[in-house]
């Protein structure tokens, strides 16, 4: 389906992915998202400008930490090794993507950028063949939202939406506190880990995979791992044999290497901000802007682990013309600091500052040698206000490269859609799942062309005598529109409950239609955003991913596409030489 025809999707995403050179959006951006040559070729050469001054210890160290990680989670694959070699020469650059640590991968649009930039990076060394490219996921550790991160959805035996939810202790035992440290490196418990687990079975449908899949999930999420380092495990399960390099930039070692960023930015905040809110102003003309920048970008790591915001105070903004030092404080504490405080806290233990949104991606491109971002939908509106935040911090600004976007279609879905005579895009063509025009097609009834023509004929009446009370009185005009929209609105409201009640004549046929659009659109949102992999894992095979992975391949560079993903059951699909009674194709 063409992106443009779907209502999920922003104008500003739409203008970026679809028409670009013929939308005001190219003013937002460095590069096109087609990647011309020339125009990505200059990107390269202004990177690796870049990369050839910095210290040789710069890139060592990434790659160490890199390293380390890995290593930690088990032994690495030869892709891994390859990659991993690769990124310790200067001349060699990476595709990078990245995404909270959601328990489980979160949602499967976290699997779709992983492949992406797998694929993107192959792409690049075939345009590029005097380069190599290396995919790396940066996984966002330290934001501190652990509601979002400790879900993961799936579709009950029902076909109903199911959210299972991993608790930590600290949140059980004070429901009403608000959470505040870092989620990424929050440790699993045996505890709450192993409810999460009995929950997610209870969701699932019971088959002949369960045990192996919950088995799989329970070695790789082991309670006393972190929540982010089990999510680097999973996405190496998932992509170690395509070389995907993860990152987990929270450490002392790398917050060493931003320093210099961090610096800058608390010496000269609020410049940076300054520069993005008018890169905004201009933005909003057009589009939206998606972030909202503080004075300055940076969170504080305090002893008790608890992430806030830096706040400069506000008489100390007009300390800098009078000589005076300026102060800043924590904010919701009476913690303090000195300008010089400060900056010696970030020389002796760097590990204390955080980026937020804003920082984030420049940090990230402080110590990558990245090429190309993979971004979903609400990054790519984050990167339209940051062109001005890369030229503030010397950095060329990346290629942002619009992630896979598909919903899969399973073989018990083909059934509805035909019964019905209908397809995917009929269904996916209303916003939230709400698709009430779809509905009323489906039942058999004149009910609603009946109320359409009656509808018509009454705005076309009224309208009718409009000439006709202008001249009995120019000041009535406004009370017929006013009417007129009060009738229309009671006879809309008329024809919703008279529907209604049609609807519940045909109960089966609803329930059908339920299980399409809560298997399509569940929660009425697109089902990459909802659904996780976990699901698929259970009723198609513990290597499901695999197969997922060979669909995605030759379609995952078009980003002018929501793809359809189908299911369907003609052949076998081989897990572990189990042969199972399912199967997966693409159409």
């Amino acid at each position: 389906m063409d992106i443009t025809s779907l209502p999920y999707f922003t104008p500003l995403v739409k203008d970026y992915t679809a028409r670009y050179d013929s939308s005001a959006i190219r003013n937002f951006f460095s590069i096109s998202p087609e990647a011309p040559h020339e125009s990505l070729r200059e990107i390269i050469d202004a990177r690796l400008v870049r990369e050839r001054a910095l210290p040789s210890e710069h890139r060592k160290t990434v790659v160490r930490t890199i390293r380390s990680l890995h290593s930690s989670l088990g032994q690495l694959t030869a892709a891994e090794e390859k990659s991993l070699e690769c990124l310790s020469k200067p001349d060699i650059l990476a595709v990078v993507t990245g995404q909270q640590a959601g328990i489980l991968g979160g949602p499967l649009y976290t699997f779709y950028k992983a492949i992406t930039a797998v694929e993107a990076a192959r792409s690049l060394s075939e345009q590029f063949p005097q380069f190599s490219f290396v995919p790396v996921f940066w996984i966002e550790t330290e934001d501190h939202d652990i509601e979002e991160i400790s879900s993961v959805t799936v579709l009950s035996a029902e076909g109903e939406p199911m959210m299972v939810r991993y608790l930590p202790s600290a949140l059980s035992g004070n429901p009403g506190e608000q959470w505040h440290k870092q989620a990424g490196p929050l440790p699993l418990e045996d505890g709450p880990i192993q409810q999460f687990f009995s929950g997610l079975q209870l969701a699932l449908p019971q088959t002949e995979f369960t045990a192996e899949v919950l088995q799989t999930f329970q070695q790789l999420y082991v309670p006393g791992r972190s929540i982010a380092h089990a999510f680097a495990a999973l996405l190496i399960h998932y992509f170690g044999n395509d070389g995907l390099l993860v990152i987990d930039a929270n450490s002392h070692e790398l917050k060493s290497l931003g320093k210099e960023l961090f610096r800058k930015e608390i010496e000269a905040s609020p410049q940076l901000s300054d520069q993005i809110i008018l890169a905004s102003e201009k933005l909003e003309s057009d589009y939206h802007a998606q972030v909202k920048p503080r004075a300055l970008n940076l969170f504080y790591i305090t002893e008790e682990g608890d992430r806030l915001p830096i706040v400069e105070r506000e008489q100390s903004l007009h300390n800098k013309n009078e000589g005076t030092e300026r102060s800043f404080f924590l904010q919701g504490t009476r913690k303090t600091f000195t300008l010089s405080q400060l900056l010696e806290t970030l020389e002796t233990a760097p590990e204390r500052f955080s980026p937020n949104v804003v920082m984030r991606p420049l940090y990230q491109d402080s110590l990558l040698p990245t090429i190309a971002y993979v971004a979903g939908p609400g990054e790519i509106a984050y990167f339209a206000q940051f062109k001005p935040a890369y030229e503030w911090a010397g950095l060329p600004m990346p290629l942002i490269r619009p992630r896979f976007t598909a919903t899969i279609i399973e073989e018990r879905l083909e059934r509805i859609l035909k019964k019905f005579r209908i397809t995917a895009e009929d269904v996916l063509s209303e916003a939230h799942g709400r698709n009430i025009a779809l509905f009323d097609a489906m039942i058999e009834s004149d009910l609603a062309p009946k109320f359409a023509s009656a509808i018509e004929a009454t705005d076309g009446t009224l309208e009718s005598l409009r000439e006709i009370v202008r001249h009995a009185d120019p000041t009535l005009d406004g009370a017929l529109t006013s009417l007129k929209g009060k009738v229309l609105t009671a006879m809309r409201d008329f024809e919703h409950k008279t529907l209604s009640a049609e609807r519940k004549r045909h109960a089966s046929t609803k329930a059908q239609l339920d299980k399409l659009l809560a298997a399509l659109l569940p929660s009425g949102e697109l089902q990459e955003r909802e659904l996780n992999l976990a699901y698929f894992l259970n009723k198609y095979g513990p290597n499901f991913y695999e197969t997922l992975k060979t669909l995605i391949q030759p379609l995952a560079m078009d980003f002018h596409e929501h793809h359809l993903i189908h299911l369907l059951q003609q052949q076998a699909v081989f897990n572990d030489g189990m042969e199972s009674k399912r199967t997966s194709a693409a159409t």
